[in-house]
């Protein structure tokens, strides 16, 4: 990230519209300002366009996965202290690179409890 990290800005990464207009309107109504992306193509865009200070990220998605956005977050300095929180259907995520991972359906209490402490951290 080239300029210092939003902590008040939050990226949701999900190619399902309704899942990201979802997302952003509970974290909107928590006081988060919110930037969406549809892959994780669009997700380096925006980090790059305006650091964010947490990533909400879906794995499977088309054009470019959450797990290649994590592979490149591993392999760039400038990616590599932004907190990820991966949401996933799949229960094949033993070895993930995140702080903490939500599984689908989304349990908004346990997000929002894992988003506000790594938001305040």
């Amino acid at each position: 990230m080239h300029q210092r990290a939003d902590k008040g800005t939050i990226l949701v990464v999900d190619d399902d519209p309704d899942c990201r207009d979802l997302l952003a309107q509970l974290l909107s109504r928590q006081g988060y300002a919110v930037v969406c992306a549809g892959n994780g193509r669009e997700a380096l865009e925006c980090i790059d366009a305006r650091a964010p200070g947490l990533m909400i990220l879906d794995l499977m998605m088309p054009e470019m996965s959450g797990w290649e956005v994590l592979e490149r977050q591993k392999n760039d300095p400038r990616l590599e202290s932004l907190p990820v929180v991966v949401m996933t259907a799949s229960g094949l995520v033993d070895n993930i690179s995140a702080e903490a991972i939500i599984y689908k359906p989304i349990d908004v209490k346990a997000l929002m409890k894992v988003v506000k402490q790594l938001s305040h951290a």
